[in-house]
């Protein structure tokens, strides 16, 4: 994504990130994804990042994957041109649900979003959690990838399988030091 340059549209619905602020993003995916191709777009309000894959036998360089941290989801959804044409026209709002984002911040009186700001659900859908059901605040991008990751990979090393019940230990900061 060389030459982009880190922006905010519609109030922070949708953000698009370049330079150092893509590089944060790139490192944390790698970690997540256990690869080093990943060269982060953009990402949106609710927590969703678009990235691409330079190195990928299904994806080509120019395919745009989203990853939706609190579902733990990921597919391909367009190409960058695609993405940034949806920018410069306004179709971008209607594809990050920019309808409801001003429906929250109306709700909650938040000002518009700053880069690398997300309002995540209260609790990550693949621990149950309902997608409508938002924070009350903006927090950190990078921190709500972060913790739904590593809640993810807590569930995959205790063996949590999808409707089991979540075991208390996963929240025992204790265990995974």
């Amino acid at each position: 994504m060389a030459g982009l340059q880190s922006q905010v549209v519609g109030d922070g619905a949708f953000q698009i990130f370049g330079g150092e602020d893509a590089a944060r993003l790139d490192e944390l995916l790698a970690d997540v994804f256990g690869r080093d191709d990943i060269a982060v777009l953009a990402a949106d309000w609710r927590g969703i990042v678009y990235f691409t894959l330079a190195d990928d036998e299904e994806a080509d360089p120019d395919t745009v994957i989203g990853f939706d941290a609190s579902s733990g989801s990921s597919g391909p959804l367009a190409t960058v041109d695609e993405v940034l044409a949806a920018v410069g026209d306004g179709d971008i709002a209607e594809a990050v649900d920019a309808e409801s984002f001003a429906e929250w911040r109306e709700m909650t009186g938040a000002p518009p979003l700053t880069l690398g700001q997300c309002v995540p659900p209260v609790m990550p859908e693949f621990l149950g959690g309902d997608p409508a059901e938002r924070a009350a605040e903006a927090g950190d991008l990078i921190g709500h990838v972060a913790a739904s990751a590593t809640l993810m990979g807590r569930l995959e090393e205790l063996g949590v399988a999808p409707g089991d019940e979540i075991p208390e230990e996963i929240f025992d900061a204790g265990r995974w030091q």
